[in-house]
């Protein structure tokens, strides 16, 4: 079962992918506000995380692709919903975007790039040695590397301590995610580079970064508009990699203006 043990109103208007290392039990917050709302809210958890195993074949991203898919309800041209994707769930909801665009109203990629390393001509992500070091720590002492990576992206600020203090109980809910999903994952936010898809995608895009992101350059804003020109970019000010964690309500009021004109009749 790879939908979350948190499913609110159904159908779902938005329909949210966690991160690495994480389950769809960060989304907790933000989907009880978006349900006051009167948005229907989903979230699902990536193979092996949270409760879901993890994929018997290759863990590739259209692979995740198709099990967050497969966990939805068809859908009917009423009721497309959103794709809310954080980090590594950015990346696989791009690839959904992809692989089934009459699927999908609207992308939403929060603190996600359609590449996460710097290269020559991406200077915004982060070096390839840091996930390297990470990749290593893997094969030593899964929950070590877990916890560094946590602190990675809360940042050194107060709403970085805070950060920690709201993900870290949730970090190892359901014990130690899969060792396959963490290495293979990882090896996806390393090697994946889908600008030219995102320069093909025809859906309204939104782009929710950290100002103080010490994965992603808020400076990516600019590039990800040249490759999308119709995508906005919202960067949240003192905010690290975790925007909807750190600052809810500057998030929700980026996140739901542009709901607001995707659902006009909500």
């Amino acid at each position: 079962m790879n939908v979350s043990d948190i499913i609110f109103t159904p159908p779902p208007h938005l329909v949210a992918i966690h991160g690495w290392g994480f389950h769809g039990a960060v989304w907790e917050d933000t989907g009880r506000q978006l349900r006051a709302l009167g948005y229907g809210f989903t979230a699902v958890n990536l193979p092996g995380f949270g409760a879901c195993p993890t994929l018997e074949g290759e863990y590739t991203l259209s692979a995740l692709a198709d099990s967050v898919l497969q966990a939805l309800p068809p859908g009917k041209d009423a009721s497309l919903p959103v794709l809310l994707g954080w980090s590594l769930g950015g990346l696989t909801a791009l690839e959904m975007i992809r692989r089934y665009p009459e699927r999908f109203r609207a992308l939403v990629m929060v603190a996600a790039a359609p590449r996460f390393t710097k290269a020559d001509d991406w200077p915004h992500g982060v070096d390839p040695a840091v996930l390297e070091g990470f990749s290593q720590t893997l094969t030593e002492d899964y929950r070590s590397a877990l916890t560094r990576f946590l602190l990675l992206q809360a940042g050194r600020t107060d709403s970085g301590r805070a950060t920690v203090k709201k993900l870290k109980p949730l970090l190892f809910r359901h014990g130690i995610p899969d060792g396959k999903a963490l290495e293979q994952g990882l090896a996806l936010l390393r090697e994946t580079d889908h600008r030219e898809v995102l320069g093909s995608v025809r859906h309204p895009v939104l782009f929710v970064l950290g100002a103080r992101d010490n994965l992603l350059s808020c400076a990516a804003a600019q590039d990800l508009r040249a490759l999308c020109p119709h995508a906005r970019a919202a960067v949240i000010p003192g905010s690290a990699h975790a925007p909807f964690i750190s600052h809810p309500a500057e998030f929700m009021a980026v996140l739901t203006e542009f709901l607001g004109e995707v659902f006009p009749k909500l």
